[in-house]
């Protein structure tokens, strides 16, 4: 399983509390982080889809990263559906 520890330090403080990645999770991390190619993630209720498409989500915002460690939210959007209301409340 892949540690939280080897992203990123920026991405550390979205997965407070979890210190490795499920099984799901670390079998797609590579693909997730570093390809903007789609992705079909089947899995059951409790199996870690949410932060894979928070890996997603993270992916994106690497990419308008500034020098100073900010983000530019001028340019770019992103778009969550998430597939129950108990995950949005």
């Amino acid at each position: 399983m892949v540690d939280i520890e080897s992203l990123p330090s920026w991405m550390h403080p979205v997965f407070t509390g979890i210190k490795k990645l499920n099984p799901i999770q670390s079998r797609v991390h590579d693909h997730t982080l570093n390809t903007s190619k789609n992705m079909l993630v089947c899995a059951p209720t409790s199996a870690g889809k949410t932060n894979i498409a928070l890996m997603s989500i993270l992916r994106v915002i690497s990419e308008y990263l500034n020098k100073n460690g900010g983000i530019d939210t001028s340019k770019f959007k992103i778009v969550y559906i998430a597939p129950m209301k108990a995950l949005v409340s």
